[in-house]
């Protein structure tokens, strides 16, 4: 696998790791109820893409890596920093499709900047830029609920 193949497997892997993260933290502060489920079955596909990521390395024979510490406080701080200052369900939403948002522009960019011919890694990028897309679409009508 060339180095910039590694590079986009793990961008991805990351970014699905820092979504789950993210869900996981702000599902602490919702009742249970429709917004919660959606970000459940989010957190579950998230979950779901980084074992794909996971299986693809393996077959490739490479190691993915975690994200950082400092990435995963800094994440979890502004989180917590976010919605100490406003913790309604509509700013949970309006949080997670800026967030998705974020991901969709880094999905792109790793696309971009990290050239690849290797189908199933392509495959994975499109599969990731679809799932984000389509939960944002998701969050959005969510604004209207909240």
């Amino acid at each position: 696998m060339l180095n910039q193949e590694l590079k986009l497997l793990n961008r991805l892997y990351q970014d699905a790791q820092i979504g789950m993260l993210s869900i996981e933290k702000v599902m602490k502060k919702l009742p249970d109820g429709e917004l919660k489920k959606l970000l459940q079955k989010q957190f579950d596909m998230y979950d779901k893409f980084a074992e794909k990521c996971d299986i693809l390395a393996v077959n490739l024979d490479v190691e993915l890596k975690d994200n950082s510490v400092f990435k995963k406080m800094k994440q979890t701080t502004m989180i917590y920093f976010s919605l100490w200052a406003d913790n309604t369900p509509r700013h949970i939403v309006e949080m997670m499709i800026t967030g998705t948002t974020m991901g969709i522009i880094d999905t792109i960019k790793a696309q971009k900047d990290c050239t690849t011919s290797n189908q199933e890694l392509l495959v994975l990028v499109t599969e990731f830029k679809k799932i984000q897309e389509d939960f944002c679409e998701k969050l959005k009508k969510q604004l209207f609920k909240v």
